[in-house]
């Protein structure tokens, strides 16, 4: 067995929680912050759209937030399919046992209210500890063949990815009761999860980032970790890429449907009031684009729009039996609109922007500036980054290449074009961004045209500022 690390080629990085930020941002806030708080806009409001940010995650109040005070973790496992979620040996998903995580204890999910979960010590009421995460919702929108079908969810874990990955590890910790039992030659494959499981929490308390940062992630986040396997080395460096692909895709298919639904509603809206000509989003909004808000991918594994970061991937894999075990880690800022931004506030100004071009920048409001997005859904956007990300990855492994791929990922970055100094012992040396290299790595070309492969240097905090270069035949 071997351990690979599958996000920005050879680069060694600690196993992160995917929702950490290299710089404080909007995915990852100090612990006990109070992740909800009222709506930034004031105002008339109508109807059931017309509702906080944070309304998904209202079950829990501000004294339920993460903290360190659960000795046991609950986590229900819910399956899409009723004879789903076999485990090797025939047992199902719940009955599995997680040696490296003897704090989770693994229930069937059958109520999706948490308020009538049974509590642990046997009474009827609510249990502090089951996720608001709706499986149904999520299960109607997934229409994946394979993955995701088997549903982990949590109100906390100290990280998703830590227990997929370190129950995946094939190795128990020391003085584990199944550690004799269980060796290197006896684990095999899909006998602690079964294929296609997810693990979400509403926040996590042990998120670890690179290089070994620590961060929480409150309520108001989407965080979520899933396994899949992949068989050819050369690209499983891509499948990084193809994860923050589904992850832009999946926002703007959220941002998409939010306002269409807005401007149905608006489009049925009295318009004599407006001035002529004016109150048409007819010709300011086209659904399917790709474009509905600014979300972009900055290299390896980063979410970002209009500068704030909002997201993140990050994979990490085990290599035995001939392929590999990959858990991809994702973490999104849904609802937290401090201190930078997050998708549903992105999703809400563009709305507001389509309004002004549509009214006029000088116009009065009327009952229709009042109009607003419903805020998109965890549910939502985690089903359609799994839909997409199972397509995706399908053309990367079909090919062996991600070349098919490639022009896509660069319409959704960042970089094209970019300047970048590079600070060398005899002086700096400024290149431009040209794409990606075969390998994976950043092309760029310096003022004579010659190609470069340019590399992090593995310790700095910002990539592009530690990056390191290697010439290239033209």
């Amino acid at each position: 067995m071997r351990v690979a690390w599958c996000g920005c080629p050879n680069v060694a990085r600690s196993a992160a929680e995917t929702s950490t930020s290299r710089l404080p941002s909007a995915g990852a806030f100090p612990a006990g912050r109070d992740a909800r708080g009222s709506s930034r806009r004031g105002g008339k409001t109508r109807g059931a759209r017309r509702r906080d940010f944070r309304e998904p995650m209202a079950a829990m109040s501000t004294d339920e937030a993460c903290s360190e005070t659960h000795a046991t973790r609950l986590v229900q496992v819910w399956t899409k399919h009723e004879t789903g979620g076999r485990l090797r040996d025939g047992s199902r998903a719940w009955e599995a046992s997680l040696a490296a995580t003897p704090e989770i204890k693994l229930v069937r999910g059958e109520v999706e209210d948490a308020s009538q979960v049974r509590s642990d010590d046997g009474n009827d009421g609510k249990n502090k500890n089951a996720s608001a995460f709706r499986a149904s919702v999520f299960f109607d929108a997934l229409t994946t063949s394979t993955e995701a079908h088997v549903l982990y969810t949590a109100r906390e874990l100290q990280s998703t990815q830590s227990m997929l990955q370190e129950n995946l590890s094939n190795l128990n910790p020391k003085g584990s009761s199944s550690a004799e039992n269980e060796t290197l030659e006896t684990l095999e494959r899909g006998s602690r999860f079964p294929p296609g499981a997810l693990v979400l929490a509403d926040c996590q308390i042990g998120g670890r980032g690179r290089g070994g940062n620590v961060w929480t992630s409150p309520p108001g986040c989407l965080l979520f970790s899933f396994s899949t396997t992949h068989t050819v080395g050369a690209t499983l460096p891509f499948l990084q890429y193809v994860a923050t692909m589904a992850a832009v895709d999946a926002i703007q298919e959220g941002a998409d449907a939010a306002i269409a639904a807005a401007a149905a509603e608006y489009s049925q809206q009295d318009l004599s009031s407006l001035e002529k000509n004016k109150g048409y989003l007819g010709d300011k909004f086209r659904r399917g684009t790709g474009g509905a808000v600014d979300v972009r991918i900055k290299w390896p594994n980063d979410l970002y729009s209009g500068g704030a970061k909002i997201g993140g991937v990050l994979c990490t894999s085990t290599f035995v039996d001939g392929q590999f075990d990959v858990v991809i880690g994702v973490g999104i800022n849904l609802d937290n609109e401090t201190p930078t931004t997050c998708v549903n506030e992105i999703i809400a100004k563009r709305w507001e922007e389509l309004l002004r071009e549509a009214n006029g920048s000088g116009s009065e409001s009327t009952e229709n500036t009042y109009i607003t997005p419903e805020p998109t859904s965890r549910e939502h956007i985690t089903a359609s980054f799994m839909n997409r990300f199972e397509a995706l990855a399908g053309l990367l492994n079909a090919s062996d290449s991600f070349a098919s791929l490639e022009p896509s990922y660069l319409r959704q970055w960042l970089h094209t074009e970019q300047s970048v100094v590079l600070e060398e012992p005899s002086g700096n040396v400024q290149v431009t961004v040209k794409g990606l290299t075969k390998s994976g790595y950043l092309l760029a070309n310096d003022s004579s045209g010659q190609r470069f492969e340019l590399h992090p240097d593995g310790n700095s905090f910002d990539f592009f500022k530690g990056l390191v270069r290697k010439k290239l035949a033209n």
